[in-house]
């Protein structure tokens, strides 16, 4: 062997004798005591039933200080590290941890000297897992659905077991009506489906049935009258009843539909209120009407009228003795009436009343009167009078 591999060699052994020496200073005290280190697992005492909890300490580093030979046969099922938690609420807390040795030994120290932990209370709640295809089509419904078994029960934390909403069964049309497939159960919570629960059993066994989803949607039904009723006479209002039918069919056979029409209703001629039964004709495709299948119309009518304006109508004066010795201003007014058509026309400058200024009771010589009618034409209704007043005066 070489010089410079026997210094290496030597090296190594002062190193070690060094460790060795080190060591022994550490570990014997001056009383002829050594320390030794355990890890002991945490014990939680006390904890209620129906309460479970979580925690990130599950063991603790101890130091003990005892003779060589009790430290040697020293088991860490001999110390006790408990953390009471008798009598608490559902919480989060910080405790101490409590470490005893057996009487032979004497505990230095442990870490840590706390845990941090949540206790909460366990529940279980039941559900009836619902159906959820990944490719029904918008026109398939379930005509039967057996689910087995047809309730499960979730088990966990109350705070978390609360958020459920609903158990769903996911897959395919076929895999829901296959009728042996077990389809996993997924628990849905507020914010989605939940990882940290699982459902009790895990899986049901689905046999669904499948039909035609028929929809049933509320159709104005509508009409037009033809033709004209007879002179003088126009319609105030046509009346159908039912006036909305409901259809049932297929969505593809109801798209589009907005309207029923029935056929149109000849006027010519008419001169009174007109009752008629019409069919109510189905619209093709499989669509069925349900309710009446009939429509009762009612053409009603009135009198036809228009309005006239007649310009330029003298004013007289009625009530004293000598009408000739008071003028009136204006002397002429404007007049708006409504009055049946009729069969001829009537003279354009025929205003079909007189107006008129009531001076009974006068008794001063000048006043401000509002302006009257008389003589008004059967069936004619005035409208406006421009201006509505008139001044009287009387001539000296």
């Amino acid at each position: 062997m070489d010089k410079a591999a026997r210094t290496r060699w030597l090296m190594r052994g002062a190193s070690l004798a060094f460790a060795i020496i080190l060591w022994y200073f550490v570990a014997w005290d001056s009383s002829g005591l050594r320390v030794r280190d355990l890890r002991v697992p945490v014990q939680f005492q006390g904890l209620s039933e129906g309460y479970s909890l979580s925690g990130d300490i599950e063991n603790v580093e101890v130091r003990i200080r005892g003779g060589g030979v009790e430290l040697a046969r020293l088991t860490p099922g001999e110390i006790t590290a408990s953390v009471g938690i008798s009598d608490l609420r559902p919480g989060k807390y910080r405790l101490p941890i409590q470490v005893t040795p057996p009487g032979h030994v004497q505990l230095v120290n442990h870490n840590p000297r706390f845990v941090e932990l949540e206790l909460f209370r366990i529940i279980e709640r039941a559900f009836n897992p619902v159906l959820v295809p990944y490719d029904m089509p918008d026109d398939l419904m379930f005509s039967n659905v057996d689910i087995t078994p047809p309730e499960v029960s979730v088990r966990g934390p109350e705070a978390l077991v609360m958020t459920l909403r609903r158990a769903e069964v996911r897959g395919t049309v076929s895999e829901m009506s296959d009728g042996s497939r077990n389809l996993p159960v997924i628990l849905v919570g507020e914010d989605g489906d939940l990882q940290d629960l699982a459902a009790e059993p895990p899986a049901v066994t689905v046999n669904a049935q499948f039909t035609t989803m028929m929809e049933e949607v509320s159709i104005p039904v509508r009409t037009r009258v033809t033709g004209a009723p007879a002179l003088g006479f126009e319609v105030t209002n046509v009346v159908l009843s039912p006036d909305v039918v409901t259809l049932r069919g297929t969505r593809e056979a109801l798209f589009g539909i907005t309207e029923i029409r029935i056929d149109p209703i000849d006027i010519t001629g008419l001169s009174e209120n007109m009752t008629i039964d019409m069919p109510i004709e189905t619209p093709s495709g499989g669509i069925a009407i349900i309710g009446a299948d009939h429509v009762i119309i009612r053409v009603e009518l009135r009198t036809a009228m228009e309005s006239r304006t007649f310009l330029g109508v003298p004013i007289i004066i009625t009530g004293v003795p000598y009408p000739s010795n008071w003028t009136v201003s204006p002397r002429t007014a404007s007049v708006t009436v409504e009055h049946p058509v009729f069969d001829s026309a009537p003279d354009p400058d025929d205003p079909l009343l007189e107006l008129y200024i009531d001076a009974t009771n006068v008794v001063t010589s000048q006043l401000t009167l509002p302006i009257l009618t008389r003589n008004v034409m059967s069936g004619v209704s005035v409208i406006r009078i421009e201006p509505p007043q008139a001044t009287i005066t009387e001539i000296n």
